[in-house]
């Protein structure tokens, strides 16, 4: 049975009055980080979160974000392989016991790449930029330099890892600039082991062989997961805006909590063999 269904009276008319009564004074432009706290929290108590990895840390605003915002006091695991930025996030988590540094990129398999450091280094990527569809970015997605990094897998980050380890329930944070399909195929067979996550979908490539936003929300949903949350995003990108966030959670987890029935994945497995395209 659905959660909703078992609350009692007391329960649903508290849950009335707060929808009534919450109205809250928001800076505007920082309204989807608003929404993203207030899911996260409720998310992490839901799925009993153990283990965030967060990948592609840059300079630590995801994860101060969880440890200042959300309050998630778990395991932290940054993923950032920019030799600058992991000596900054170093300095930042110094004296946090429970976070810890993997100072390499994520893919499909590992071994050793080329990454793009970009004038804007929260741009950096493995792929190459690309302004075929928009120079809306050109300055900031300038390539600055090249650097020589270590590739490892998520599969091999969630079984090595001494905090990954004996983590059973763990959220996936991505924002590696178009490289979230090879990173979540690294996973393997980890990937049970990952309850939630999110990635930034891209609407305007800014890079060469980016998948659309609905080819990576697609691939994620044939990985087993549901979509669940789109917080709201920069509004000054109007009307062209250039990527978002979305949650997925898996569907495994919802179907145990009872937010879901266990046909949903029969039909979603269904549903993506429809809108695949045919090969002729």
């Amino acid at each position: 049975m659905h959660p909703t269904k078992t609350r009692s009276l007391a329960q649903r008319l508290r849950d009335r009055i707060g929808r009534t009564f919450d109205h809250r004074v928001v800076r505007w432009m920082g309204l989807g980080d608003t929404q993203q706290v207030w899911y996260l929290r409720q998310l992490f108590a839901l799925l009993d979160i153990d283990l965030v990895i967060d990948v592609g840390g840059n300079l630590g605003q995801y994860a101060g974000l969880l440890r200042d915002r959300v309050r998630y006091r778990g395991a932290l695991i940054t993923v950032e392989p920019i030799p600058a930025m992991a000596q900054a996030l170093r300095r930042r988590f110094a004296n946090d016991p429970k976070w810890a540094l993997a100072a390499c990129a994520l893919g499909e398999q590992p071994g050793r790449a080329i990454l793009n450091v970009m004038q804007g280094h929260e741009l950096s990527s493995l792929l190459q930029p690309s302004n075929t569809a928009s120079d809306k970015l050109d300055r900031q997605n300038q390539v600055q330099q090249q650097v020589e990094v270590e590739v490892s897998t998520l599969g091999q980050l969630l079984r090595e890892h001494p905090l990954a380890q004996d983590a059973r329930n763990v959220y996936l944070k991505l924002d590696v600039q178009g490289y979230e399909l090879p990173v979540l195929r690294g996973a393997q067979d980890g990937l049970s082991r990952i309850v939630a996550l999110q990635a930034e979908a891209s609407v305007i490539p800014l890079y060469a062989g980016v998948p659309s936003y609905h080819e990576l929300m697609r691939d994620i949903e044939e990985m087993g997961f549901q979509l669940s949350f789109i917080p709201a995003h920069n509004y000054t990108q109007v009307p062209d805006m250039i990527d978002f966030d979305c949650h997925f959670v898996s569907r495994r987890s919802l179907i145990s909590k009872g937010y879901l029935r266990a046909q949903a994945t029969e039909a979603a497995v269904d549903s993506a063999d429809i809108a695949r395209p045919r090969s002729t």
